[in-house]
């Protein structure tokens, strides 16, 4: 994901809450399955754990190696089609 605003950040940060309470699977593993670099997983979590502390921290922890289903991949291409700038 290229240069993203603070407020898409934190859309991603409650799209990632919602979708953890739809059961769709840990909030590392949906946090991974956007194209997000280092420096914004990491605003990501922060903005999860101020909105949600009750997850904890270590229920946030990104692991790359953490597989992906096929259809969390379906509604990844949705809501990452939030992201895409139309010109």
């Amino acid at each position: 994901m290229t240069a993203v605003t603070e407020t898409q950040l934190r859309i991603c940060a409650y799209a990632c809450v919602t979708r953890y309470d739809r059961g769709e699977g840990n909030i590392a593993t949906i946090i991974g399955s956007y194209a997000l670099d280092e420096k914004q997983r990491k605003q990501v979590k922060e903005m999860i754990l101020s909105h949600r502390s009750d997850l904890g921290s270590d229920s946030v922890e990104y692991s790359p190696s953490m597989e992906v289903s096929s259809a969390q991949r379906e509604t990844v291409k949705w809501y990452s089609s939030i992201f895409r700038k139309t010109v």
